[in-house]
């Protein structure tokens, strides 16, 4: 139990033991420099102990005391981790900015303002936890208890149900069905979110401590249970579909093989097996499951099982094979071959189906930045964040997401506090000021010829020493911005090249580019032909399906049938090693540019 004072004494949220009870007010342990003071926004304290190497924001996290948010991994650039922090020494202090865990970062110069540097602000991703810190956060501690929300059906349900989950590093998707169809489903943040955006930085989170990766399991786990809880009636099956990260977290797998060269998958996949809450239902209890899924209602939960699509190589996983089995099955008929499936997030994996038995895969690191996280100005797509960026004669026209009544009542995720872009945003507005002459090939900012250009370039100017072009009162685009796109396109460029050169094809040889994911729903197909992510003419051969994952784990939960073909298709994969062959650099420097190559 972590002591709360000025409200009730509540559990604590994250690894078990790590925080402290009966301190009787003192803010340390026998030497009184382990343990940090935490105030939230309510004034309630909370005393947590230092461990060394920890930054701020990891123990946070590892306490249950930060919400799930987008952040940029550690990056330093996005400014959501602020908090604010002081010690003891501060009462004799020079000035407030001499706070407990040093001066602050370049980093932090460029992204708080002098007034939050002044008043004691730091990014906790870049603080390190000291003892003896105050720290005092500007929200509230989320609620100790997990709040149970019967979740509304589209109709009542027959029989009984299964749950579809696309976890994907960013984001984890769901859908409920029973055998007449969907009843249910929604979109929301990842809680591991904070512990890192991208799958190395979570992996090396998780293999800082074992605790650390026990926590990364528990609160995913913790989620598909409440899930599972605010069901009417009982859900027999689950498909987790997610990439190889975020299955060996979820299922307790060994990581290092994944986090170190030469990477070796975990597990091949293509099983039943039961989560920790089903296996309560069942009989299996263990110390942990006894821990974690207290007082559940076995009747809602049935006697489940969960099914884990097959991981065909150590970066191609099972929400690549559930969405390859979503376009096999799928309402559109039979595949034309061949065709090119992309799944991009922070991690971009690439299937070239030349026929029925015959498969070409990559993977290749993407960053976060199609997923808005890392940019200055970067969120999900969520609710009032631009996906769009249209140019009019009136100047750049934003296309904000809008909340669908639907989703509202079960979708987590809120609406930024500020104005954001998502990904596919950025790349609509890139591809808008390529065609303007505002924005070179190489990246650069330009003045541009026309009047609109000329009046849109007047918008950009030296902040911090980097260059920005200000887009509205609390919206800019940096150059950083577009290099971390450029970084982007030349990836998938790459992917896409080798795979074809591999094949023996050219571009033109491709059917149907098959674009999955956010980047399908949202994304304006002009765009990325104005990029150079697919070559031109390309456009009309481009199929947006969506979430192939989601959909591929609905099917493959229900259908044997389904099942039985990628398991036997998956072994027949072949994946290139692109990111370990030595001229990759070489090629992938080559593509840094806004152009095919």
């Amino acid at each position: 139990m972590a002591e709360d004072r000025g409200g009730k004494s509540a559990p604590n949220q994250g690894c078990r033991g790590s925080g402290l009870s009966g301190l009787s007010g003192m803010p340390g342990t026998a030497d009184g420099h382990d343990v940090l003071t935490i105030q939230d926004a309510m004034g309630r304290v909370r005393f947590i102990r230092a461990f060394p190497g920890q930054t701020l924001s990891q123990m946070l996290f590892l306490e249950g005391l930060w919400p799930t948010r987008p952040f940029c991994s550690g990056l330093g650039k996005c400014g959501l981790c602020l908090v604010f922090v002081a010690d003891a020494s501060d009462a004799g202090a020079a000035s407030p900015r001499d706070h407990a865990g040093g001066t602050p970062t370049p980093d932090e110069m460029a992204a708080l303002s002098p007034e939050e540097l002044e008043q004691g602000g730091r990014l906790a991703c870049r603080c390190p936890a000291v003892g003896g810190m105050t720290v005092r956060l500007p929200f509230a501690f989320p609620s100790s208890v997990a709040e149970e929300r019967a979740i509304p059906l589209s109709r009542p349900a027959t029989g009984s149900l299964s749950l579809a989950v696309d976890l994907g590093t960013t984001g984890l998707d769901w859908l409920v069905r029973d055998d007449g169809g969907v009843l249910a489903q929604g979109r929301e943040l990842n809680p591991q979110l904070a512990a890192g955006s991208e799958v190395m930085s979570r992996l090396g989170f998780a293999l800082m401590a074992e605790a650390n990766a026990r926590m990364l399991r528990d609160v995913v786990v913790r989620r598909l249970h409440d899930l599972v809880m605010s069901m009417p009636t009982a859900v027999d099956r689950i498909c987790v579909a997610g990439n190889t990260v975020m299955t060996a977290l979820l299922l307790d797998w060994p990581l290092q093989n994944l986090a170190v060269a030469p990477y070796r998958r975990s597990h091949p996949g293509g099983f039943w097996t039961t989560l920790p809450f089903q296996a309560c239902s069942t009989g299996e209890q263990s110390r942990s499951c006894a821990s974690n899924c207290a007082g559940i209602d076995g009747g809602r939960i049935g006697s489940g099982r969960t099914y884990i699509p097959p991981q065909p190589a150590p970066f191609i996983g099972g929400d690549v094979s559930a969405g390859l089995a979503a376009i096999q099955f799928g309402h559109a008929g039979q595949p034309v071959y061949p065709f090119l499936l992309a799944d991009l997030g922070t991690n971009g994996e690439f299937i070239l189906a030349l026929g029925p038995e015959h498969y070409l895969a990559a993977s290749v690191p993407m960053g976060p930045a199609l997923e808005g996280i890392g940019m200055s100005c970067g969120s999900a797509a969520l609710p009032g964040v631009w996906v769009d960026v249209a140019v009019t004669p009136l100047g750049l026209r934003p296309r904000s997401l809008p909340m669908l009544e639907r989703d509202a009542p079960h979708t987590l995720s809120q609406p930024p506090d500020r104005q954001r872009i998502s990904g596919t945003g950025y790349l609509a507005l890139l591809a808008g000021l390529l065609r303007l002459g505002v924005l070179k090939r190489s990246g650069g900012f330009a003045d541009g010829q026309s009047p609109l250009a000329r009046n849109i370039g007047a918008n950009v100017a030296d902040v911090h020493g980097e260059r920005r072009l200000v887009l509205g009162a609390d919206v800019f685009l940096t150059g950083r911005d577009v290099e971390e796109v450029l970084k982007v396109k030349a990836a998938f460029n790459l992917a896409m090249s080798r795979l074809l050169a591999e094949a023996g094809l050219t571009p033109g040889g491709i059917r149907a580019f098959y674009l999955a994911g956010a980047l399908g729903e949202h994304v304006d197909l002009s765009a990325l032909e104005e990029l150079g992510f697919v070559p031109p003419g390309s456009r009309e051969r481009m199929r947006p399906v969506g979430n192939t994952a989601l959909a591929g784990a609905a099917l493959l939960v229900a259908s044997s049938q389904a099942r039985n073909w990628i398991e036997e298709m998956a072994p027949r994969i072949t994946t290139l090693p692109i990111g370990q062959e030595p001229d990759f650099f070489a090629h992938y420097t080559q593509r840094l540019v806004f152009r095919h190559v």
